[in-house]
């Protein structure tokens, strides 16, 4: 018997208990459009995430005045960060390295923010204008108004969502707001970045301003945190070790009790891919869980079409068809409905990953997770069902030709 005669044998079978086979490929369609839909979620959250550290710039170093490597759990507690402080003092040392390019320094904190007689909470930052935009580039763009200079005093660029959702009225260019209850004007608002932008719920002033509203709140001389651009042709890495050997011997600490940490795009995506992997191994055994039970279905359905079948089994037999055909017969037939089921689980997952990003959730579908999902729901269904088809092709003939 051909290959195709087999398929269409299946079918056939398939077709004369219809309801039986489709609440089967139904338990596949499930497994495997919560796998589509969860890994393709995951992935969408990285290629996001790859596309801002993209704006973020791979030649940029921050430096924050905490230990983030410390924000993480272990045995189910969460360690807290080593926190500490930053200075001028620090600013000026890190200043002399010479792979660096450009550098400055910012003040960041929360204040009141007031506008057309609605309050909302904020955190703004402090910076110097010039030596921002150079370090930031091209992420760094302005919509309507204008970008704040050095010689400003008391105005604010906002970020996109800021300006347009964070208060029922949309704040205009021109515009008056109050940060603890001090008048600052609108000079500009930026262009939108996306969902995961960090700069569009921004709002951005000249240090000196930062400095004057922060006041008795910070030590004399602290400073949030300290940008850095390094020169064309050197190397990022290099460069951070010289930068962290010198934040060491300023603070007077060490590898294990350092107080600070210095941010790349490479250290950022490292923790992306470590987060985002166990994320998809985790949702990935979810969905797995799925497919178990779709597989003990297709299992149980075989079962029950070699039990129903006995006498048409033991009439191959006697004709003289082999037990290994009688067994792919039945393969077949188990993996057809892996591959129905797989099949319209991408598709129903290609769907809801479609209406995810319309609602603003980045997804997208790998080309190897859509060939994967189709090839392993069909090899979980022939699985399933080696078993029953293991059982029909072992079926004595003359005892199968006497069941009715």
């Amino acid at each position: 018997m051909k290959a195709s005669d087999m398929v269409s044998y299946g079918l056939r079978s398939m077709r004369s208990r219809s309801l039986r086979s489709w609440l089967t490929i139904l338990g596949v369609i499930v497994g495997i459009t919560a796998m589509v839909l969860l890994v393709g979620l995951v992935q969408g959250l990285k290629n996001d995430v790859e596309s801002q550290l993209k704006g973020f710039g791979t030649n940029t170093i921050i430096i924050v005045p905490m230990d983030v490597s410390k924000v993480a759990s272990f045995g189910g507690t969460q360690m807290a960060p080593t926190l500490g402080k930053l200075t001028e003092a620090d600013y000026e040392r890190v200043k002399k390295v010479a792979s660096i390019d450009s550098i400055t320094k910012a003040l960041s904190g929360r204040f009141n923010m007031e506008y057309k007689n609605e309050s909302i909470s904020v955190s703004a930052s402090g910076i110097e204008p010039d030596e921002y935009q150079r370090i930031v580039g091209s992420s760094l763009e302005v919509e309507t108004g204008r970008f704040i200079v050095p010689s400003d005093h008391h105005a604010v660029v906002l970020g996109y969502s800021m300006a347009d959702s964070g208060f029922k009225k949309k704040v205009e260019v021109g515009s008056d707001v109050y940060l603890s209850g001090e008048k600052f004007r609108v000079a500009g608002v930026l262009k939108k970045m996306g969902t995961s932008g960090s700069l569009d719920n921004s709002v951005l002033m000249s240090f000196d301003d930062a400095k004057e509203l922060l006041g008795d709140s910070i030590a004399p001389n602290e400073i949030s945190s300290i940008r850095m651009l390094i020169k064309e042709g050197e190397d990022v890495n290099d460069a951070a070790d010289q930068v962290e050997s010198i934040m060491l011997s300023s603070h007077r600490k060490n590898e294990d009790n350092k107080d600070f940490s210095l941010v790349t795009a490479g250290y950022i995506s490292a923790q992306v891919d470590q987060t985002t992997s166990l994320l998809t191994l985790f949702l990935g055994a979810i969905a797995g869980i799925s497919l178990v039970v779709g597989a003990i279905g297709i299992s149980n359905t075989m079962f029950m079409t070699v039990l129903e079948r006995r006498r048409e089994i033991g009439v191959l037999k006697a004709i003289g068809m082999e037990e290994r055909m009688i067994e792919q017969l039945f393969l077949i037939e188990s993996g057809i409905i892996g591959l129905a089921g797989g099949s319209i689980g991408l598709a129903l997952g290609s769907l809801l990953i479609g209406v995810a990003n319309l609602l603003g959730f980045p997804a997208v579908v790998p080309a190897a997770v859509a060939v994967g999902a189709v090839g392993f729901s069909s090899i979980v269904g022939m699985i399933a069902g080696y078993i029953p088809a293991r059982g029909a092709a072992k079926l004595d003939p003359v005892e199968a030709l006497r069941y009715e």
